[in-house]
């Protein structure tokens, strides 16, 4: 059984001094996650110091509980980002708790048309970070207007990489658009959607985001594609394991099945567009392409 985890330790790995950070004369931009705090960074630094809060692929952000140090650190910030679709319920609770004047908070979900029930992991939906970007340039130039047209260099920057993204995933599209592939979780779906694959074994998906055990029809659907190779690839979120999913991945793999780890939190070293491509080009391996 899985417990809820804090990452006080890897503030202190990475560097993060509570006391140092109140010390900046620079604004303090929070993160709840580094796929956002990523994109952050690069518009927003050097003129804001910009952190992330949950930064190791290892961790379950779903099963993430603050501690008051992350708490201290909301509290000290000018601008907070945020995935929001109750994807990081907890960075709220921060926010709503903290005293004084509330924070600028540009949540992912607020900047396009997200509903209860949509997908949940918007950093592989390609107009939610084009859309982001654009309203984080607008509220780093608000709460610093005297660096405005750097925030808007930067943001300009930004969105060109991410039209690099969107026009390899036109590319990709062309070369393994139609093609049937599964996952285990629904963290891959934006993505998939963007390169024209089509997606099954939904039902399994569902309860695995919202950590119960599938139905026995979804697993029995799920082991008989695999069985009956009617699927090309399966992805699989690397940081949220369980049997039922080791398993399936373990037939896949007995069978010939491409299986593709995707992560919820970004790996260190890389930036948004990057980890984006980089798992393009791997779907695109995985499937017998080569572009």
């Amino acid at each position: 059984m899985r417990c809820p985890v804090s990452i006080l330790s890897s503030f202190m790995v990475c560097g993060l001094s509570l006391g140092a950070v109140t010390a900046q004369a620079r604004p303090l931009l929070i993160a709840a996650e580094n796929t956002w705090g990523d994109l952050a960074e690069q518009v927003a630094e050097p003129d804001m110091q910009v952190r992330s809060i949950l930064t190791q692929p290892a961790l379950d952000p779903h099963l993430f509980e603050p501690s008051p140090a992350e708490g201290r650190v909301v509290h000290d910030a000018t601008l907070i980002v945020a995935n929001g679709a109750g994807y990081d319920p907890w960075i709220d609770r921060l926010v709503a708790a903290r005293s004084g004047q509330p924070p600028r908070l540009v949540r992912a979900q607020d900047v396009m048309a997200w509903h209860e029930g949509d997908n949940t992991h918007l950093w592989y939906n390609f107009k939610v970070v084009r859309a982001f970007v654009e309203r984080l340039v607008t509220e780093c130039q608000q709460a610093d207007p005297t660096h405005a047209a750097a925030y808007a260099t930067r943001g300009a920057a930004v969105l060109s990489a991410v039209g690099q993204v969107e026009q390899q995933a036109v590319q990709a599209r062309a070369l393994i658009g139609g093609m049937v592939v599964a996952a285990t979780e629904p963290v891959f779906t934006p993505l998939a959607e963007s390169l024209g694959l089509i997606m099954k074994e939904q039902a399994f998906q569902l309860a695995i985001m919202n950590d119960v055990e599938p139905p026995a029809s979804a697993v029995a659907a799920f082991h008989d594609d695999i069985e009956q190779q009617r699927i090309r690839m399966v992805a699989y979120n690397a940081q949220a394991d369980r049997p039922s999913v080791q398993r399936l991945i373990a037939l896949a793999r007995q069978k010939g099945i491409p299986v593709l780890p995707v992560q919820e939190i970004m790996p260190q070293g890389l930036h948004w567009q990057s980890w984006v491509g980089q798992t393009i080009e791997q779907v695109i391996q995985a499937l017998g392409k080569k572009q």
